[in-house]
């Protein structure tokens, strides 16, 4: 099963980009991973946010195949602990999915066409979180999940 992260924007931050590096290598090791950035629209005070998510969500449906299982990150929604995460993403696996796409909003989160069409709406907290650490939590979450399936001490 290969995991693929659409986000939205790329990672300006290098602290934030040396994370997500090291977890994409260590996610490597028990499953094909890719990194598609799409787009991010600039903030335009004259423009509504509803079209500058409107324009980055057809961006990201560019990349989402017939079949993909979709996760799209947004608040008030399903939260995991990371055993929970880790069973889930097991259960995925056993049901032949092809792959996962996990979606990353910018700056103003995801357009509720890409919400409502997502197979799961993943909460990775309570608080709001900034878009490129958001990445970073998640990819350091899927990384974990694959340690505890496999028992390895990272996980513990």
């Amino acid at each position: 099963m290969k995991i693929v992260l659409i986000a939205v924007g790329r990672i300006k931050k290098d602290y934030i980009k040396t994370g997500a590096a090291e977890y994409v290598k260590r996610i490597k090791r028990y499953s094909p991973v890719e990194i598609v950035e799409t787009k991010e629209e600039a903030a335009v005070a004259a423009i509504p946010t509803l079209k500058i998510l409107d324009k980055e969500a057809k961006r990201i449906l560019e990349n989402i195949k017939e079949g993909d299982f979709i996760i799209a990150l947004g608040d008030k929604s399903k939260q995991y602990t990371s055993a929970g995460f880790a069973e889930f993403i097991n259960k995925l696996s056993a049901t032949g999915k092809r792959r996962i796409c996990l979606i990353v909003g910018g700056a103003y989160g995801l357009h509720p066409s890409i919400l409502e069409g997502a197979d799961l709406i993943l909460s990775l907290s309570q608080m709001t979180l900034p878009h490129e650490l958001a990445r970073l939590v998640l990819l350091e979450q899927v990384y974990r999940a694959f340690t505890i399936l496999r028992n390895e001490p990272y996980s513990h």
